[in-house]
């Protein structure tokens, strides 16, 4: 028993030494650990979902090599997009197996069941893996509330647009080159909806393609879709909503519309215009060539408001040493749209002004 005591004794001394002249200390506790940071989740503006793009190439690698770069572009910049597999199950439920365009009553469901206020929409209209990679992308943001087009852009690179002297700077494969495309393509990107004053509100159906290239018609309709979104002058109905009803009434010819059509489609989608056109020549040659003919129907009036057409080559525009030449199709076709817009847009304003 004494030998007990005694180890108890010399234990306490033991511990007092330890301790310090001053005593055992008393702040013994654990550090004081930061109270956790609640997660706030992005407000739905800064949530959006990526609506499966249409593939327009003849390549079955351009979805799965541009949208997951595209999509990273988009968490870069601070958006949160609603991940693919919800997405796609909504899509299997519904039974959807369209792409590149969303009518408004879709927009609205996606809203409701996924808790966003945008839907990013769009096709790849040109990938080529060959000696000279290409890519092509076009897109357009939509406003889950109604259905409205917020943003649309389009953009077009290849690996020799990056060539210098030698060909130092090329870009040789189609990988490197997707990050470029997406960049450009989203360089002018915004949630922010302008106002257009005194805007010419239009339809633009599918053109009638006559050339030999798959795909032509549709292609140079998004593209011409795309410049009028961008034109001050025009406010172009989302594709998605020109699409149902074109289904719901059977309307199976393109390039060309009966009053009977042109009246349905000016009260069901409250247009004043309806745009009609045909693509004469879509050549991927070298020099890349584009025939198109577009016109402007005035929907309340049964009657043309105004016709061109326009032919264009990658060569047209070249200066000197190559600079100017457009090296691939779409960019072509692009340019010959975006003149005809130019040119539609000088109609439309003499129109409004006689009218006001």
């Amino acid at each position: 028993m004494k030998k007990v005591c005694l180890i108890w004794v010399i234990s306490f001394f033991i511990l007092l030494s330890c301790s310090g002249h001053k005593g055992v200390k008393q702040d013994t506790a654990l550090p004081e650990v930061p109270p956790k940071k609640e997660e706030t989740p992005n407000p739905a503006g800064k949530r959006i979902v990526v609506f499966p793009f249409a593939n327009l190439t003849d390549s079955a690698a351009a979805l799965k090599e541009s949208m997951p770069v595209l999509v990273g572009r988009l968490e870069e910049k601070g958006y949160e997009v609603v991940g693919e597999d919800a997405l796609y199950d909504m899509l299997c439920r519904k039974r959807i197996r369209y792409t590149g365009y969303v009518p408004a009553g879709l927009a609205r469901e996606i809203k409701d069941g996924f808790g966003v206020s945008f839907i990013l929409t769009g096709a790849v209209v040109s990938f080529s893996a060959g000696k000279n990679p290409q890519v092509g992308l076009l897109s357009r943001l939509i406003d889950a509330s109604d259905g409205a087009v917020v943003w649309a852009d389009y953009a077009s690179v290849t690996g020799d647009d990056f060539a210098g002297i030698l060909e130092t700077g090329k870009i040789r494969t189609v990988q490197d080159l997707v990050p470029e495309a997406v960049d450009r393509l989203l360089a002018s990107f915004s949630t922010s909806r302008s106002r257009k004053d005194a805007a010419f509100r239009v339809a633009v159906l599918p053109f009638l393609n006559r050339s030999k290239f798959r795909n032509a018609g549709m292609i140079s309709t998004y593209l011409l879709l795309v410049d009028m979104l961008k034109n001050s002058r025009f406010v172009p109905v989302e594709y998605g909503n020109v699409r149902e009803v074109i289904v719901d009434r059977s309307i199976r010819s393109r390039g060309e519309l009966d009053f009977e059509d042109m009246r349905a489609l000016s009260r069901a989608l409250n247009v004043e215009g309806i745009v009609v056109g045909t693509v004469e020549r879509y050549s991927a040659s070298d020099p890349p060539a584009v025939a198109v003919t577009v016109r402007l129907l005035d929907a309340r009036n049964n009657r043309i408001l105004w016709y061109n057409s326009h032919q264009l080559t990658g060569e047209d525009d070249i200066v000197v040493f190559d600079r100017g030449r457009i090296r691939t199709v779409d960019k072509v076709a692009y340019r010959a749209v975006s003149e005809l817009v130019e040119r539609m847009q000088e109609e439309v304003n003499g129109t409004m002004a006689l009218n006001q």
